[in-house]
């Protein structure tokens, strides 16, 4: 099975080529500050602010038990 391309235009092999692509996206997307895309509801509730909102679920729970 040959590339799409030819690897002798460009002097490199495909997997080369494809492990450094895969290498280029890691490190941008750890180094991009991704702050200013807003959180949906679900996902709020996945951090701390969800432990602090089950937390206060759990307490309403026990009250209203006991009542």
């Amino acid at each position: 099975m040959h590339p799409v391309f030819h690897s002798e235009f460009i002097g490199l092999d495909w997997p080369v080529l494809l492990i450094g692509h895969l290498i280029m996206f890691w490190s941008l997307a750890i180094r991009l500050n991704w702050s200013w895309i807003p959180l949906t509801e679900h996902e709020k509730l996945c951090g701390p602010e969800g432990n602090d909102f089950r937390s206060k679920v759990n307490l309403l729970e026990k009250t209203f038990q006991k009542s």
